[in-house]
């Protein structure tokens, strides 16, 4: 008989180090559907490709001019962003989180992404006939991933902080370890990864560096302490971490689908270069000034 659905096996981090993440909020029957499929023999790599499913089908259907087929697609679109949220916890619950998994999930959003943001700027083009909607739907989409991986390296370096074991590393670089112990299919996977996200991630690794640098220049306590209270200010700082989960991927897809039933992606892309992007520059901003609030009152 199979074990009775955990959902604390579900969750990325220990439920003492639970944070508030906004997404949750987007994640409508996540829950539901993660017990579903628990007691049934669907995977979680076919749960990523019923995801996509949704996805690709969503990023058609969203510039149709028809209003029904456009308020379908924003539904499918939707639950692209809920069925993702489903493949993880449905992995944890099952015990089958693997490297090929977290390859696999990261590949498909990006398809989805390319998609999705092809369509609504061909869509855009189409109604306003100038040749700069162009520029503007390839930034949007680069600036919606910069914006999610951002929240992604923060997440991941709180989970690994707090003690939880995950598949997922800061940075994905294929090493001689990753030759000998990985099939040849999870590495070529992993090589993909690298070519779509590895620069994002080396950026924010960067800026990172830079950043904690900084704040622990301004402890004065032993290099020992400072160097621990320092990791603990930076790297857990659960208010900073729900502010920055705003700027994950569901999100961009909440407002595309709202975007779908308007039927107009103008505003979308404003909110997106505009609105997002100085949301990422506060959270950077609030995070340093929240750590610095932290160390300097030990």
């Amino acid at each position: 008989m199979k074990e009775k659905f955990s959902y604390e096996k579900t969750l990325k981090t220990l439920p003492e180090n639970n944070f508030l993440n906004l997404q949750q909020y987007l994640f409508i029957t996540s829950k539901h559907l993660t017990r579903f499929f628990y007691y049934t023999k669907v995977t979680p790599h076919q749960v990523i490709l019923l995801s996509m499913i949704f996805g690709v089908a969503a990023s058609y259907l969203i510039i149709q001019p028809v209003k029904l087929y456009a308020v379908i697609g924003a539904v499918l679109l939707f639950y692209k962003n809920v069925l993702d949220k489903v493949d993880g916890s449905l992995a944890r619950a099952k015990g089958l989180d693997s490297r090929r998994g977290r390859f696999y999930d990261s590949i498909s959003d990006f398809i989805v992404t390319l998609t999705s943001f092809t369509a609504i700027t061909y869509y855009t083009y189409q109604k306003y006939n100038e040749p700069v909607i162009i520029i503007i739907g390839f930034f949007a989409m680069v600036f919606s991933m910069l914006q999610c991986s951002y929240f992604i390296f923060y997440q991941v370096s709180f989970i690994k902080f707090t003690g939880k074991q995950t598949v997922n590393r800061l940075l994905e670089d294929v090493t001689e370890e990753d030759k000998l112990k990985q099939d040849k299919w999870t590495t070529f996977l992993q090589k993909v990864f690298m070519l779509i996200y590895g620069w994002q991630d080396k950026m924010f690794y960067h800026l990172d560096k830079f950043f904690f640098s900084k704040l622990t220049q301004h402890t004065q306590h032993t290099q020992s302490t400072q160097s621990t209270q320092s990791t603990e200010a930076w790297y857990q700082d659960k208010p900073f971490l729900t502010f920055a989960s705003s700027l994950s991927i569901g999100t961009h897809i909440f407002l595309i689908c709202i975007s779908a039933v308007i039927g107009d992606y103008i505003y979308y892309f404003f909110v997106n270069l505009i609105l997002m992007n100085l949301l990422l520059i506060l959270s950077v901003i609030y995070h340093y000034r929240s750590a610095l609030k932290q160390l300097k009152k030990q």
